[in-house]
């Protein structure tokens, strides 16, 4: 029975290949399931501590921390292998973590205090502590899990991980809902939410231990290992510069990198319309963080329901391609659609699109891009894209939001334009992808 639902949503995977894509599901679950919650807290503090109008600057200020810590990050990729990495991730933003819950407790730092000011120093450093631990975490785990798997498994195998990843932060989004039902408890059930989110970062590290110790090696070799084994070489020297320089100088690396650009730009903008309309909407800390996680709670459910009806199945029957190019046209669609009708509710079916339909059906065709590509790219390209480059991307969303707050007029060519682009773009880049696969190639 069990070997049948797997086949009716994944396709034929079994034995140790099975096991292997339960666990990284499961990695996936406790990864995303911690990080939606602290996502949500992220902006809802902020919003109540520090204020709205502030979120731009954050973001933009994001982008500036994360050069040192791609560097830092570089570094240390080259010294430890991939699990000791998840290891030493997990124990670093652990400890932070349970310091910010420390203080969220606090009677005239923490949340107790609801006058917002752009003072309030323990919003700015949460917001940026949780911007970088998805930027860093997300990225490395996909990178080992890319390094690991073929693209026919990948089309079976992505599409479990995808439904395990949206079901932990479902479930996990679910209870922060249920914990915010109240908003006069917002002050102490806020530092819960975050206390158990932060808590499941070491599950992470649990999993990958029983992955390396149970699954069978030939199990863990992926595209490169099998189609050039006599050309292979350790990842080298993982530097900031030498991602720049790939990315740069490599069309396919610079594609990946506008397709996640577009992405992030139009729903930065997006995102900042609904923060504010929601704010406007609702006065008190409490209704704004409720409002939070119920939009949260949906993105969720919707993204865990296409996960395990939808992911899988439009890989495997129509391919990576329209895959890339059917997620601007809806998107686009949908914006078209707010622009005729501003409304909260309006915004709210827009980030759904913007967010669930791109965790469940953009971004594993995406992440599927690297797998046939070389170890340099896996891990240099991708460490910058994912750190750097999206923070970069964010931070251009923000600036054109801090100009759209006055003029909100261009949201509809700003965005509009970018996603013909994206579109286009996304074509060419499905393109290449299916040619290296049909010719059995190494993108390098």
């Amino acid at each position: 029975m069990f070997h049948k639902l797997i086949r009716t949503f994944w396709g034929d995977l079994k034995g140790q290949e099975l096991t292997k894509f339960l666990l990284l599901a499961l990695g996936f679950f406790f990864l995303i399931g911690s990080y939606w919650p602290l996502k949500t807290l992220k902006d809802s503090i902020f919003v109540n501590i520090v204020g709205p109008e502030y979120i731009p600057m954050a973001k933009i200020l994001s982008l500036t921390i994360f050069f040192p810590l791609v560097m830092i990050y570089s570094k240390l990729v080259d010294i430890f292998v991939k699990e000791k990495m998840v290891y030493l991730l997990v124990s670093v933003y652990g400890f932070i973590g349970l310091i910010f819950v420390y203080f969220f407790f606090h009677p005239t730092i923490g949340l107790q205090n609801s006058i917002p000011s752009a003072s309030r120093l323990l919003g700015w450093l949460f917001f940026l502590y949780v911007e970088s631990y998805v930027s860093l975490m997300i990225s490395l785990f996909w990178s080992f899990t890319h390094d690991i798997t073929t693209p026919e498994s990948a089309k079976k195998g992505y599409g479990l991980i995808i439904f395990g990843t949206q079901l932990g932060g479902f479930l996990l989004t679910l209870l922060g809902n249920r914990l915010s039902a109240d908003p006069e408890l917002y002050a102490s059930r806020a530092p819960i939410i975050a206390l158990i989110s932060i808590c499941l970062f070491f599950f992470i590290a649990l999993v990958t231990f029983i992955l390396h110790k149970i699954v069978a090696k030939e199990i863990l070799e992926g595209y490169e290992d099998k189609v050039a084994p006599a050309t292979l070489e350790e990842p080298t020297s993982v530097g900031f510069l030498d991602g720049l320089k790939l990315l740069l100088t490599h069309p396919y690396v610079a594609g990946i990198f506008f397709l996640i650009f577009f992405h992030e730009f139009v729903s930065t903008v997006m995102n900042f319309q609904m923060i504010m309309q929601a704010k406007t909407t609702y006065v008190s800390a409490g209704l704004v963080n409720k409002f939070l996680f119920d939009y949260a709670l949906a993105v969720q459910g919707t993204a865990c329901l296409f996960g395990l009806l939808g992911t899988s199945f439009f890989q495997r029957r129509f391919g990576i391609r329209f895959c890339l190019i059917a997620y601007p046209l809806l998107l686009g669609i949908s914006i078209v659609y707010y622009l005729a009708n501003p409304t909260l509710q309006s915004i709210f079916y827009v980030m759904i699109i913007a967010k669930a339909i791109n965790y469940a059906f953009n971004q594993p065709a995406k992440e599927v891009l690297y797998i046939p590509t070389t170890k340099n790219i896996k891990y240099k390209s991708k460490a910058w894209i994912d750190m750097f480059g999206m923070r970069f991307s964010k931070a251009a969303g923000s600036t054109a939001n801090t100009i759209i707050v006055t003029m909100s007029y261009l949201t509809g060519p700003i965005v509009l334009s970018l996603i013909a682009i994206w579109a286009i773009l996304a074509s060419m880049i499905g393109k290449t992808f299916n040619t290296a696969i049909s010719e059995k190639k190494i993108i390098d």
